[in-house]
């Protein structure tokens, strides 16, 4: 069974090149490899399992936030001696390998993602993401934590989906979305602002983006003709008339204090996360003034919403889109490839990047 870990020195050293590599986060550097493990043990009709599936991994795929878990496995791991290892990864799709005596909903031969429900119990199940392991080639899970994936999205594309279209749906339902509002979505190429311009198609509102590097906006431009306008945070050009009734945003601490005096009264400001989550990053931040934005909150009735994750509801509804609206596909990496190339690409060290990139197995 493989998985893509962070590695214990030890580990790391006896490793063949092509399966390993070495993370920079901040000062750190931190081990990354894919080694072969022990594949779970699996009793469809031991009562222990009978509310569980065992799942056989066909893609994963690595989201911003497991930056802050490989920091935290490495933290636990550097002084460990002898081999040790975290697998990591929070975005899969599999195959059902075998599913417990109680399991009525899924089958072997099912394709299935994570259902990352939050943040009510459903199904007797813990609310939050399914797994933080999900590069384990084999993985069990109780049934309540999976869902099955609609014929028209491949075993590729649907490792890519479940964090992004669960959040992004999620977002927008709580948004309350009038007709004719000003939506703005910030950091427009990121990925997660991809899987909430896809749930904004025929929306019939004012959809406008935000860009911080400026970069590959055409391509996000032609994909979304929708979008009206997409706005530079370096060249400050939001015209003085648009004010905005709803904001995604992805990295508040990144927009909220600039966009703050750009919105609507009675607006809505929705983000899901910040960019600074390293422990070096968030010591070095420049705190907000508080006092100040709390005021021009209060003074234009604006909501701040918090979001993390969403229903089950919001992951299934949200799949639909992708039958004629398709996720963007960077690159596909296998056991052939590098994995330094796999990991490289997926957190942008080549600055090219424009979209998902997927592991296949």
């Amino acid at each position: 069974m493989r998985a893509l870990s962070v590695v214990t020195p030890s580990l790391f050293d006896k490793i063949e090149e092509d399966k390993k590599h070495l993370i920079q986060i901040d000062a750190l550097q931190i081990p990354l490899a894919l080694i072969e493990g022990v594949q779970p043990e699996f009793d469809s009709d031991a009562d222990q399992y009978a509310n569980l599936v065992l799942v056989k991994k066909s893609s994963f795929s690595l989201n911003y936030r497991d930056l802050g878990i490989i920091e935290n496995a490495w933290r636990r791991l550097q002084e460990v001696e002898g081999d040790s290892f975290y697998p990591i990864g929070s975005d899969f799709a599999g195959v059902v390998e075998a599913v417990g005596k109680n399991v009525k909903n899924l089958s072997e031969g099912d394709l299935v993602i994570g259902n990352g429900f939050y943040p009510d119990f459903e199904n007797g199940a813990m609310p939050g993401i399914p797994s933080n392991h999900a590069s384990k080639e084999y993985e069990v899970y109780h049934f309540g934590k999976l869902v099955k994936v609609p014929e028209f999205i491949s075993k590729t594309e649907a490792g890519t989906l479940s964090i992004g279209v669960q959040t992004a749906n999620s977002m927008i339902r709580r948004a309350g979305i009038k007709e004719g509002e000003n939506v703005l979505v910030t950091s427009v190429t990121s990925n997660t602002s991809f899987f909430i311009l896809n749930a904004l198609w025929e929306k019939g509102c004012n959809v406008y983006g935000l860009s911080f590097s400026g970069k590959n906006t055409e391509k996000i431009k032609e994909h979304f003709p929708f979008i009206k306008e997409i706005y530079s945070i370096k060249e400050n050009n939001i015209p003085k008339d648009i004010l905005f009734d709803v904001v995604f945003d992805a990295f508040s601490d990144t927009y909220l204090e600039y966009l703050v005096d750009k919105m609507n009264m009675s607006s809505r400001y929705l983000t899901c996360g910040i960019f600074n989550q390293s422990s070096e990053k968030m010591r070095e931040v420049k705190p907000a003034n508080l006092s100040l934005l709390i005021a021009k909150l209060m003074m234009r009735n604006i909501s701040l919403i918090g979001n993390c994750l969403g229903t089950t509801d919001d992951l299934v509804n949200g799949l639909q889109n992708y039958e004629t609206n398709k996720m963007f596909i960077d690159s596909v990496f296998t056991d052939n490839d590098k994995i330094s190339d796999f990991i490289s690409k997926t957190y942008n060290l080549s600055n090219d990047k424009f979209g998902k990139v997927v592991f296949q197995y």
